[in-house]
């Protein structure tokens, strides 16, 4: 496996070091400065004072511990460096709670006929549904397993031995997920499966989908679901590893193929509605893009 020392800057494959201010990686600036955001829209919402020092201390603190790893730390702590961040941007998923609000009836309309047409006048749903339970089942599976895809991607670096690789990956599957976490208090809609309950249900159910819908009414935000958290965490991770990998296009496939499957789910188990998800794929696509030309050699 590469080693790599703690105080060593990771170099992308596009040559630009991935460490710079006192020693912070790129994806940790990026991760910073969706922490700076909900700190300031925390207090222009006026949430409590405990959550507002929260917020307030967790661009700070994250910096801190960034500097202390770059200048003290050893190769265990680099190594825990490298897998920390998708535990770090599903903390900022779980902050967006902070910021819900009413929800708006009219695009919660507006959506659902959108998905009412694709699912039924399309035909979707009959495709999906055609040969039995098989692909719904297949549907929720990969939706509950999103959340693995990013670990899963950084051990696929690790066994490939491209450690040096894994900041590449980071960086975009960061950005492209916190864009679109930051997006959520700005556009409020329920799910359809909780606004419209028991409309356009799924026509099987498997033991998926009773987890899925037990994690989600347990565990999830009620802030809004425009754009999909899960549509991005599943693309910006797939565009991240075809980064990270270029030379491995068979795993940027396999990527994409899931998320895919995950965008799927999402509007066949009522998740979330079509337009949810494209607006998620438009704006990873987007960040990836971006990444493309700040790591393009001058």
């Amino acid at each position: 496996m590469t080693n790599v020392n703690a105080t060593e800057s990771l170099v992308s494959p596009g040559g630009r070091a991935a460490t710079g201010f006192a020693g912070t990686r790129v994806s940790e600036r990026v991760m910073i400065g969706f922490f700076v955001y909900t700190a300031v829209l925390s207090a222009a919402w006026g949430v409590s004072a405990m959550k507002l020092a929260i917020a307030a201390a967790l661009p700070v603190v994250l910096l801190a511990l960034s500097v202390l790893e770059s200048q003290r730390g050893n190769p265990a702590t680099a190594i825990l460096r490298d897998w920390l961040p998708p535990a770090i941007v599903l903390g900022g998923y779980w902050q967006m709670e902070w910021f819900a609000r009413g929800f708006d009836a009219a695009w919660q309309e507006t959506w659902l006929a959108w998905d009412r047409r694709i699912l039924s006048d399309w035909g979707l749903r009959q495709v999906l549904e055609a040969a039995g339970p098989a692909i719904p089942w297949l549907l929720e599976l990969c939706y509950l397993l999103l959340y693995a895809i990013p670990p899963a991607c950084i051990a696929l670096l690790y066994w490939r031995r491209r450690r040096d690789r894994v900041e590449t990956f980071v960086r975009t599957f960061a950005l492209g997920t916190l864009t679109v976490y930051a997006l959520l208090p700005l556009i409020a809609v329920a799910s359809p499966r909780t606004a419209f309950a028991g409309l356009d249900a799924p026509g099987a159910f498997s033991i998926w989908r009773q987890i899925n819908i037990a994690i989600l009414d347990h565990l999830d935000i009620s802030t809004s679901v425009f754009p999909s958290g899960h549509v991005a965490v599943a693309f910006s991770s797939a565009f991240g590893l075809r980064r990270a990998l270029p030379e491995s296009s068979g795993y940027f496939a396999a990527a994409l193929i899931v998320a895919l499957l995950v965008f799927t789910a999402t509007i066949h188990g009522r998740y979330h509605y079509a337009a949810d998800g494209v607006a998620s794929i438009g704006i990873c696509v987007g960040a990836a893009l971006l990444w493309e030309v700040y790591e393009r050699p001058a």
